[in-house]
């Protein structure tokens, strides 16, 4: 196996492209772009669980209209 190195900038340029590979592969190409990524980043797991916005009322969407 043959080892390489890579500067952060590098590391950083590698992940972005492969964001963009897998933004126009879709789902064929995610489990590898994620598996890549990974490694490149050093991260040991993929967050599985989502983290969401707080709703916020918008004007004139109260519920005491009627």
């Amino acid at each position: 196996m043959k080892s390489i190195e890579f500067s952060e900038g590098e590391i950083n340029a590698l992940v972005q492209l492969i964001d963009i590979a897998v933004k126009a592969g879709g789902l064929n190409v995610a489990q590898a772009g994620a598996a890549l990524a990974q490694k490149l980043t050093g991260q040991s797991e993929v967050e599985t669980s989502p983290i969401f916005a707080a709703p916020q009322e918008l004007e004139g969407d109260s519920e005491e209209e009627g």
